[in-house]
């Protein structure tokens, strides 16, 4: 039987804000007993709320309010329990049913009016508190399974499922399906709120990162961005983005280039550049795909993939991935049915 007394202490701590745990980064796909495999699902990070009174608010990770942007996520968190804070994706599928960054962000601009035209699903994966309990200190495997339990899915929020041990497997079916990659998380990890830790690992079968804008080439409204990425207390600079802009982005970027440029290069030493570059204060973040790194520190075929409101510039770092064993697939297996969420 619960303690009234303990759980009115527990729900005065209910938290008003939450940064959520990230993952560090591996070079190659992996199988161990240590570990369940989740599908890394290509959308926004989001921590859901509905607090004791029944209320929802969705938070994004730099802490900005979605909450009037999804109406439908916000009614189909009413399957959530009071008192309860969820991590979890923000999602939007293409046509295949694969989430879609690019078209989430062409919803979250346009908010509520766009919900027909593009409905978006919220994947929960992590339960940090359940009806008013704090569940952190607990091992993932026993959230996960909590959080299986405690909300029913369906309409737009679902409860996607995990696949134990084998982590190569899904990973080769992420590869098929065209999906971002898998994240592999410790069974005994804890919840840190706010801190990228080695308990939970991403490995990416599409190669993405996300960058801080430090200038633009070309005229009106630009031929390029070029980008760049902490490291060691420096800002460097890693290549030129040319491609991958449609119409919205172009108009939402072209607004905060003007807003953000100056006379002075961010970076230190200024670079001596090919092309004239008009420099703007390090404070936009942008999502890029790209083949590989050069070994001269520039972005292979970099095309540009979305902004990213959400990221402060410090986060935009290069993650220089560890080396781990890799095994082999067996087809037909469950893995199949995880990359296939039916969102």
């Amino acid at each position: 039987m619960h303690d009234p007394d303990q759980l009115q202490i527990e729900l005065e701590n209910f938290p008003g804000e939450v940064r959520p745990m990230q993952a560090a980064s591996v070079e190659a796909p992996f199988s161990s007993a240590e570990y369940l495999f989740e599908v890394k699902w290509d959308g926004l990070r989001c921590i859901l709320f509905r607090d004791a009174d029944g209320g929802v608010r969705l938070q994004d990770r730099g802490l900005s309010d979605l909450t009037a942007d999804v109406p439908e996520v916000v009614a189909a968190a009413k399957r959530v329990p009071p008192g309860s804070v969820i991590d979890g994706e923000l999602v939007a599928t293409d046509s295949d049913g694969r989430p879609d960054y690019p078209r989430l962000r062409q919803r979250l601009a346009a908010g509520a009016r766009m919900r027909d035209e593009i409905p978006t699903a919220y994947l929960a994966f992590d339960a940090l508190y359940l009806e008013g309990r704090p569940l952190q200190r607990q091992p993932v495997v026993r959230r996960r399974a909590r959080l299986a339990k405690a909300v029913e899915a369906g309409g737009h929020i679902f409860v996607p499922d995990h696949i134990d041990e084998d982590g190569v497997e899904l990973f080769e079916a992420c590869l098929e399906r065209g999906l971002e990659g898998v994240v592999a998380k410790h069974r005994q990890s804890p919840y840190v709120p706010g801190q990228r830790s080695p308990f939970w690992l991403k490995v990416k079968a599409v190669k993405s990162d996300d960058f801080v804008v430090i200038g633009w080439i070309g005229e009106r409204p630009f031929d390029g961005l070029v980008v760049g990425y902490h490291e060691d207390g420096r800002l460097l600079p890693c290549g030129t983005v040319g491609g991958g802009y449609d119409a919205d982005a172009t108009r939402v970027l072209q607004e905060r280039l003007r807003e953000l440029r100056t006379e002075q290069s961010p970076l230190e030493p200024p670079p001596i550049m090919v092309r004239p570059v008009n420099w703007v204060r390090p404070e936009l973040v942008v999502s890029i795909r790209y083949s590989e790194w050069s070994p001269d520190g520039t972005l292979r075929f970099p095309i540009f993939n979305g902004l990213r409101p959400e990221v402060h510039p410090a986060e935009a770092v290069r993650h220089r991935p560890r080396v781990v064993i890799t095994g082999h697939v067996r087809p037909g297996s469950a893995a199949y049915d995880l990359t296939r969420f039916p969102f």
